[in-house]
């Protein structure tokens, strides 16, 4: 597991945490493999924005095989990473941590979506509350990591942008009736204003 992360600069306890690509950014089929490949969905940076304005602590938690799949470099991966964080300061929001699995589904690590290995090393960190906060992501393996680790799942499913990368399961996209009990939105601030507005400490 790869992580970087940070100190809480609020004492508010209020947490997200949101995947990375088809998330906040548009995912490829070929993976994104450096910067010139990496495009913000405009909607997330809005949502990353009103998070930090209530105070709440956004996290990412990611599955990035292309490392060990020897597609990305070690380089570029931190080269995108960096890049991501200051594009999300720019538009006035920010991310406390990230943490991120390199491993092949072939691996069978513990850290890997659906497995809940990084959201457990995250609520460890940052002594989270499992049922106060919610995982946020577009597929199968996010949905099941967050029931894994004992939170709430929000699945996006956007209607525009490029296929999944095939981390390990197709893009989540539920057929009528398979929703009920899900939570589904279009896009990432849609989400996070239904999900969080009333949990906004005063």
């Amino acid at each position: 597991m790869l992580s970087w992360i940070r100190s809480p600069e609020t004492p508010h306890r209020n947490f997200a945490f949101l995947d990375r690509d088809g998330v906040i950014n548009v995912d490829r089929p070929d993976y994104i493999k450096g910067w010139g490949e990496y495009h913000f969905y405009p909607d997330a940076l809005e949502a990353l924005r009103w998070l930090r304005e209530q105070s709440i602590n956004a996290i990412l938690i990611s599955n990035q095989s292309a490392l060990n799949r020897g597609i990305v470099r070690r380089e570029d991966f931190w080269d995108i990473h960096d890049r991501m964080i200051h594009g999300i300061r720019e538009a006035g929001g920010d991310l406390l941590a990230a943490f991120y699995c390199p491993h092949r589904p072939d691996e069978k690590c513990a850290c890997r979506k659906p497995e809940p290995g990084m959201l457990l090393a995250a609520c460890a960190v940052y002594r989270i509350s499992m049922e106060n906060v919610c995982m946020i992501g577009d597929r199968e393996t996010d949905l099941s990591a967050a029931a894994r680790a004992g939170c709430r799942g929000i699945l996006l499913e956007r209607l525009s942008g490029e296929a999944g990368a095939g981390e390990s399961s197709p893009p989540a996209v539920p057929s009528p009736g398979a929703a009920a009990g899900r939570s589904v939105y279009r896009d990432l601030l849609q989400a996070v204003l239904s999900v969080y507005r009333f949990a906004v400490m005063p």
